[in-house]
C-alpha cells in the first residue's frame, strides 16, 4: 500500500520547476539522419544563432532532441566522448543565455530499431544510458529536465516497465532534476487515457512529469499533408484534443507537459487553432515546446526558425503572446486574416458543390512528378495570374524526339459512376495537350486536346480517353494522370488551376 501511495504524495509535496508550465520550442537537428551518421552531414546541433534568437524572443525553454545510438554507440558502454562534448557545447550556449534545456532522447523506445524491454535491448541497458547521462548533468543548472524517451509506440506493453527502470536508474545518481516521461502510442494527448490510462510511475523524488504530444491534422501525425479544410480542422480542434490528457492528469493528481505541438504556415486559420490551444494550455497550467526550430529547417511548414532574411515565421507572433507571463490578450491580426480565409474557403466549397469534386488544386500543391527527355527544360513554381492561384509550368523542348510532361499520382483514384474530368488551365502560346490516364493495372488511356488563348475549363470525357480503341469507363481506379504539352522549341507556359470530377 505504501508503494502505491508514493505515486501521488511526492507530486503534492514537491514544487516542480517553473519551466514545466512555460512555453518554449524544440531545437531539432541532432536527431536527424539514420544510425550514428556523420556530424554536420547527417545531423547537427543548434548553434549560437538559434540560442540568440530564443533569448531575444523570450523562448526560455528548449527541448533538445538527440539520438541514443550517437551518445552511446554500444549498450552498457561509456558515453561517446565526441558526442557528449557536442552536447556539452549546446548546454553551455543555453547556460550563457540563461535558457533552460529539456534533454530529449529521440528514439521512439528503440535502439538500432529494437524495442526497449526485449532481449536485444533490456530495460537495464535503457536505465544504464540515462544513469550515465544523469551522472554527467546532475549539477548542471542549464538542464532543467530529462526527457527519457520520445514517442514510444508499438511496444506491446513493454514501455511502462522500461520507463520505471529508467526512473529508478536516474534516481540512484540524481534526485533533483525533473524527469519527463512520454506515454506509449506516440504520446498522443487525444488518446492518452485509452493507451496510457494506467501508466503511473513511482518517483521517490516526486519530480516526475508526464509528457504528451498533440497535432491537429486529421490523423494527429503533424504531417499536415492536406489543406485546413481537407484536414477537417476547426478553431477549437486543439482544445478538444487536449482534453483527454487534461482530465487524466486531474484524475491522477499528476503534472503534464506538451512536448510537441505545431501548425503549418499555409493558412491563417491554423494560427487561430494555435492561439486557442495555447490559451487552453495556459488555463490548465500546461507548459510545452513548439515543434520545431533548428538550423536545418528550410521550407518546413511548421518551422519556427527565422527565414534566411531573418524574418519571423507567422507562428511566432502567436507564441509570443504566451511567453513568460503572457496571457494571449494582445492584438491578434491573424484573426481577421483567418476570417477572410474562411470566407474564401466557403466560396471554394460552393464552387465544389456546383462544379464537382476537387481532385487536385495546383494553386495549393506542386505536381507529384515531372518527366522529360535529356536536354529539354522544365520548371514548376507557385504563382498567381488573373486573380487566381496557379501552378506555373515553364518548358522548352530540346532534342529529337523531345517530350516534357508532369504527373499526379493518386495510387487508386475511384472514378466509378463518373464520366469526365475537368481542368482549369491557360496556355501561352496556345497549343496541344495530351492527357494520359493510367489505371491500376498499368493500362494507359490518352487523348489530345487543342488549347486556345485565355483561361478555359478543359472537359476531358472518359469516352475520349482511349487505349487500343477502347474508352476508359471509370470501372477500374486510376493510378496516375499525366499532362504532356505539344513540342515547342521556343518554349511555352501552362498555368494550371483545379482538376475536378464534375457532378454526375
Amino acid at each position: 500500500m505504501l508503494k502505491y501511495f508514493a505515486f501521488f504524495l511526492p507530486l503534492l509535496a514537491l514544487a516542480l520547476p517553473p519551466e514545466v508550465q512555460m512555453i518554449g520550442v524544440n531545437e531539432a537537428g541532432a536527431e536527424f539522419g539514420r544510425g550514428i551518421g556523420t556530424y554536420n552531414k547527417d545531423y547537427t546541433y543548434p548553434g549560437a544563432k538559434q540560442f540568440d534568437y530564443c533569448q531575444a524572443k523570450g523562448l526560455k525553454v528548449i527541448r533538445l532532441p538527440f539520438k541514443w545510438e550517437r551518445i552511446q554507440p554500444g549498450l552498457n558502454q561509456p558515453l561517446a566522448e565526441a558526442e557528449l562534448a557536442r552536447l556539452d557545447g549546446v548546454v553551455a550556449l543555453a547556460r550563457e543565455r540563461d535558457l533552460k534545456l529539456l534533454l530529449d532522447m529521440h528514439n521512439y523506445a528503440r535502439y538500432n530499431g529494437k524495442v526497449i524491454g526485449t532481449e536485444e535491448v533490456p530495460n537495464a541497458a535503457f536505465a544504464d544510458v540515462w544513469t550515465r547521462l544523469a551522472s554527467h548533468f546532475r549539477d548542471e543548472t542549464a538542464v532543467f529536465a530529462y526527457g527519457i524517451m520520445n514517442e514510444p509506440h508499438a511496444t506491446n506493453g513493454l514501455w511502462p516497465a522500461a520507463a520505471q527502470a529508467c526512473v529508478d536508474g536516474i534516481r540512484t545518481v540524481d534526485t533533483t532534476h525533473t524527469i519527463l516521461v512520454c506515454g506509449d502510442g506516440w504520446s498522443g494527448a487525444h488518446s492518452w487515457p485509452k493507451i496510457n490510462g494506467k501508466f503511473l510511475l513511482n518517483d521517490p523524488s516526486g519530480n516526475l512529469v508526464y509528457e504528451a504530444h498533440q497535432y491537429f491534422d486529421h490523423d494527429n501525425s503533424g504531417s499536415y499533408k492536406r489543406t485546413y479544410d481537407e484536414e477537417g480542422a476547426t478553431p477549437t480542434v486543439g482544445v478538444e484534443r487536449l482534453q483527454p490528457f487534461v482530465q487524466w492528469l486531474k484524475e491522477n493528481n499528476a503534472q503534464g507537459f506538451i512536448g510537441e505541438f505545431g501548425v503549418p504556415n499555409n493558412d491563417p486559420r491554423w494560427l487561430v487553432v494555435l492561439d486557442n490551444t495555447l490559451a487552453e494550455m495556459k488555463k490548465q497550467n500546461l507548459g510545452g515546446t513548439y515543434w520545431a526550430a533548428g538550423p536545418w529547417w528550410s521550407n518546413y511548414a511548421l518551422s519556427l526558425e527565422p527565414t534566411k532574411e531573418g524574418a519571423d515565421r507567422p507562428q511566432m507572433a502567436v507564441i509570443a503572446q504566451y511567453l513568460g507571463t503572457g496571457d494571449g490578450t494582445g492584438e491578434k491580426p491573424w484573426i481577421a486574416a483567418a476570417q477572410a480565409a474562411e470566407v474564401a474557403a466557403q466560396q471554394v466549397r460552393e464552387a465544389d458543390a456546383k462544379l464537382g469534386k476537387r481532385l487536385y488544386d495546383f494553386g495549393e500543391r506542386k505536381e507529384s512528378y515531372h518527366y522529360s527527355n535529356e536536354g529539354s527544360e522544365f520548371a514548376s513554381e507557385a504563382g498567381e495570374i488573373d486573380g487566381r492561384k496557379v501552378r506555373k509550368i515553364s518548358y522548352k523542348h530540346v532534342g529529337e524526339p523531345a517530350w516534357v510532361g508532369l504527373g499526379l499520382y493518386f495510387g487508386s483514384l475511384n472514378c466509378k459512376d463518373r464520366t469526365a474530368f475537368s481542368l482549369d488551365l491557360k496556355a501561352d502560346p496556345p497549343g496541344k495537350l495530351e492527357v494520359k490516364a493510367y489505371d491500376t493495372s498499368g493500362k494507359k488511356y490518352s487523348a489530345t486536346y487543342e488549347l486556345g488563348a485565355g483561361w478555359q475549363t478543359l472537359a476531358i470525357p472518359f469516352a475520349e480517353l482511349k487505349a487500343d480503341g477502347e474508352s476508359y469507363t471509370g470501372e477500374k481506379p486510376l493510378q496516375k494522370i499525366e499532362f504532356q504539352p505539344s513540342a515547342k522549341r521556343d518554349g511555352g507556359i501552362l498555368y494550371l488551376g483545379t482538376l475536378r470530377l464534375p457532378p454526375r
